[in-house]
């Protein structure tokens, strides 16, 4: 009797153990699945750089520049600072936008050179639906002109450049959560692409190699 009893108490201390495990993994994904989250946007048309801006280029030879999803769909709901002042020279791989929330920050950085000509604040309501039309961040003249986007991605090479975004950012993702085995793919939707909010689920230290890893020009 004593026996059976001590093997139902090991029993329920392990059912109780998997019970807690489960509800760690399940949690994130229930709360980040509560609404469909739509695909990431790279239309046709526009450039996109190695550190997540896209370009929008007019015939004057300017661009508007912004985030784009991917990097945007880190944070929830993010604090948007924009770094850099009208009439300011940017340089190449310089910090020109930080995004903050909770105790997690990280920057995006500059993939050209150039004179900033205008600051969009009242973008924030256009990110969501309208993000390449009214979402730009700056508006720039590029150093070399329209030659500064030559080695931009566009159309069919930054759908295959992202896919390779997405493996990254598991591997990434595996590394910078406590155990590999629960947490790899908890923030990932089906093709790779991340849900909402995924990098507040980080330590600020593993934001800041995700900034160096994915937001740099190198």
């Amino acid at each position: 009797m004593t026996v059976l009893l001590f093997v139902a108490t090991i029993l329920v201390f392990l059912g109780i153990d998997y019970m807690v495990r489960r509800s760690k993994v399940e949690t994130p994904v229930a709360a980040a699945q509560a609404q469909p989250v739509p695909e990431l946007r790279f239309p046709e048309g526009i450039f996109f750089s190695k550190t997540h801006t896209w370009l929008n280029l007019f015939p004057s030879g300017t661009v508007q520049l912004g985030v784009d999803d991917f990097v945007k769909r880190m944070f929830a709901h993010p604090q948007v600072t924009l770094l850099k002042a009208e009439g300011e020279r940017v340089a190449k791989g310089e910090s020109i936008i930080r995004m903050h929330e909770g105790g997690n920050t990280f920057c995006v950085h500059s993939p050209i050179e150039g004179r900033i000509t205008k600051l969009n604040t009242q973008r924030s309501g256009h990110v969501k639906n309208d993000l390449f039309v009214h979402g730009w961040a700056y508006s720039i003249e590029p150093k070399g002109g329209a030659s500064e986007l030559r080695n931009f991605f566009l159309g069919a090479e930054t759908r295959t450049w992202v896919k390779s975004e997405f493996a990254r950012l598991r591997d990434f993702m595996a590394e910078a959560t406590a155990s590999k085995n629960e947490y790899a793919s908890v923030w990932l939707q089906d093709g790779g692409e991340p849900m909402p909010g995924i990098l507040s689920h980080v330590t600020p230290e593993a934001c800041q190699r995700f900034e160096q890893q994915f937001l740099s020009n190198e």
